[in-house]
């Protein structure tokens, strides 16, 4: 296809736009694509870790702002395995290794709280290894279960869920 505006190169660029609800497409080359004012943003190589760090809350202009020259750095605290810090983690925006999620917990759960809503797994469990975490979830499943029943006043289907719950517990113990 050939570009819309100069009609003359192959069109490599679409634009798509809406206006009053309706989309329109525009095809065009690279050349008149970097000419036209539809495209106004770059995309910069450092874009995805400055993203990293404005969600870790870490800009190095506003660190530098705010640190009075005459005081003393403290030492920050080393990864024992891979030897990264924090400041290092903020800047790469990923973790050295496991480890580090255990050395930088008190820095790390805020944030991911923030990012993900929340500091529970909530995802798929490994079948082989997950068997004391799909037990955790499913007793927490039915004590959910077990609230709602005894909101709608279902005393027998709670009663239930109830001897489930404690069956599991009982089961847990056991394993201990």
């Amino acid at each position: 296809m050939l570009c819309q505006k100069c009609q003359m190169r192959e069109a490599n660029v679409q634009i798509t736009k809406m206006v009053n609800g309706k989309t329109q497409k525009l095809y065009l080359c690279e050349h008149c694509a970097h000419q036209t004012h539809e495209m106004n943003f770059v995309i910069n190589p450092g874009i995805v870790p400055d993203f990293l760090q404005a969600l870790f809350g870490f800009t190095p202009s506003t660190q530098s702002q705010t640190q009075n020259p005459t005081q003393i750095k403290t030492p920050e605290e080393v990864c024992p395995q891979c030897g990264i810090t924090f400041s290092q983690i903020t800047q790469a925006g990923k973790l050295g290794c496991s480890v580090c999620y255990q050395t930088f917990s008190n820095q790390l759960e805020p944030l991911l709280r923030r990012i993900h809503g929340g500091g529970q797994h909530v995802g798929k469990i490994p079948a082989r290894r997950g068997k004391e975490l799909r037990g955790k979830v499913e007793l927490k499943k039915l004590k959910e279960k077990l609230q709602q029943l005894v909101q709608k006043e279902e005393f027998e289907a709670a009663v239930l869920v109830r001897d489930q719950i404690r069956a599991l517990e009982q089961m847990k113990g056991e394993e201990e």
